[in-house]
């Protein structure tokens, strides 16, 4: 399900990709806003520079990914440079930026507290912290990827209709 040109990116939980059109931000966005009329099972909403894509709140599930859009004018030329990123809604993302945050600094506390006891002699389960927060962080992750796997068809159905919304034919991904 690699989304990048780097094919079996096995790491990437948010997968990101580049498009150039010879399109205007305005002339996407109308676009996009115009798709979003004829298609129900897509909502969106455009902030300041960023369009946001998401399933409808009925269908959603808790890995139910987010599409973001934002637009910049290209600097080599003439039309417009979007950078996408598909990944989990905000409230999901941040749990698991609390989560991996969370469990470094019991690792890095934690373990220099044991490294500390070992040094002197002292016997500590604290040295024990690296193994098992190691694996903790490894389970978590492997969590968000089975996530992304479940979500797999929502992922290709957003970043389908961006492509076909955006009605260039001269659409060129790059990166």
């Amino acid at each position: 399900m690699s989304f990048n040109k780097r094919d079996g990116d096995f790491v990437e939980i948010r997968p990101r990709f580049k498009l150039l059109t010879k399109l205007s931000s305005d002339e996407i966005t109308t676009n996009l806003t115009d798709g979003l009329k004829l298609d129900n099972t897509i909502i969106g909403k455009k902030v300041i520079n960023v369009f946001y894509l998401d399933i409808p709140v009925a269908h959603q599930k808790y890995w139910s990914p987010e599409l973001r859009a934002s637009f910049e004018d290209n600097e080599a030329g003439e039309g417009t440079l979007i950078r996408v990123v598909i990944g989990p809604r905000y409230k999901v993302w941040v749990l698991f930026v609390f989560l991996y945050s969370f469990l470094g600094l019991i690792c890095l506390f934690g373990g220099m507290y044991g490294l500390a006891q070992w040094q002197l002699g002292i016997d500590s389960f604290w040295i024990y912290c690296f193994p098992i927060v190691g694996l903790i962080i490894g389970s978590v992750y492997l969590i968000a990827k089975l996530g992304q796997r479940a979500t797999r068809n929502e992922i290709l159905h957003l970043s389908s209709f961006l492509y076909h919304n955006i009605k260039d034919s001269d659409l060129e991904r790059i990166n």
